[in-house]
């Protein structure tokens, strides 16, 4: 779900705050090591976030929020240049089709989305780069703790194998994080509320007609049968936790808030035969989750180590 937010507007938020000290588009804003970031990439990355998802009542909430990823970006690339990495155009298009693929749009597609909205091709690379190269400083410095053997690569298939064991049957209600006047925080609490209301007998359905904005709403919020193959994880996490009838924990999504409902599960199709291929996709899971525990870790060092002004 892609909320409009206008260049212009994103530029205003630039330029206007703080209000004490009015920025010029392509002046810094702040200094992260050696490395300047601009109004204008202040400005491109609170677009893309808007685009994305991102709610917020207040402009300075917005900025603040682009901006620290912009720092931590900086930070990222830094490191990487310190040895050596430096990502090739092929994995930067890799990059933009992961996060197409996660609003159903494929790559160029999503480029012109948001290229509507006033996004650059550039803006929308260094969103991806720094991903990529922090990946590689990680796996460089923690290789040996990060690396999983073979029993752990056995026990981590045969894990997928006991998750992916259904196909379900769903239905859901999706409540965008501002709709009809709702703030964020009343829609969150609105989704709490129909969990509580909807688990203990209330109407689905009606609840579909009054609140849903997702596309299945017209189908009385039938999805249908869906397979895990695909099935982000937390949805995962959150069907199998579902008897048949229960309504799910709010999930968050891109924009807004879904609640599932378990109508019904199936056994799925005979689990596929253990290839190299499935072999090496559990191992980059669980080089992927243990590098995340310890990239945290290390992002707050060169944190603490950088000099960085915020002007």
């Amino acid at each position: 779900m892609f909320r409009t937010f206008t260049l212009i507007a994103a530029l205003w938020l630039v330029v206007a705050t703080p209000p004490a000290q009015a920025q010029t588009l392509f002046r810094p804003v702040a200094i992260v090591n050696d490395s300047a970031i601009t109004g204008f990439d202040l400005a491109q990355r609170a677009q893309i976030l808007v685009a994305l998802g991102f709610s917020s009542a207040s402009p300075d909430a917005l900025r603040a929020e682009a901006l620290d990823q912009l720092v931590e970006d900086r930070l990222k690339v830094q490191a990487g240049k310190r040895i050596g990495v430096t990502p090739n155009p092929e994995l930067v298009e890799a990059g933009v089709e992961n996060i197409a693929r996660q609003s159903n749009l494929s790559a160029n597609e999503f480029r012109a989305l948001m290229g509507s909205q006033g996004v650059t091709d550039q803006a929308l690379e260094d969103l991806v780069v720094s991903d990529i190269v922090w990946l590689q400083v990680v796996r460089a410095r923690f290789r040996g703790r990060i690396e999983p053997g073979e029993a752990e690569i056995d026990a981590e298939i045969a894990e997928g194998q006991r998750r992916t064991a259904f196909d379900y049957r769903i239905q859901e209600i999706g409540l965008p994080l501002n709709d009809g006047g709702r703030t964020e925080a009343q829609t969150r609490a609105l989704a709490e509320e129909l969990t509580r209301s909807l688990n203990s007998g209330g109407d689905f359905e009606a609840a579909v007609n009054q609140y849903s904005r997702a596309p299945s709403a017209a189908s009385g919020g039938i999805v249908g049968w869906i397979t895990t193959e695909r099935m982000p994880p937390d949805l995962l996490l959150a069907l199998n936790e579902l008897q048949i009838g229960q309504v799910s924990r709010p999930l968050p999504v891109a924009g807004g808030i879904s609640l599932i409902r378990l109508l019904d599960k199936r056994a799925a199709a005979g689990s596929a035969p253990v290839t190299e291929v499935s072999r090496e996709a559990a191992r980059d899971r669980l080089v992927s989750q243990r590098s995340q525990r310890l990239a945290e870790g290390m992002l707050q060092e060169l944190r603490r180590d950088a000099l960085i002004e915020i002007r």
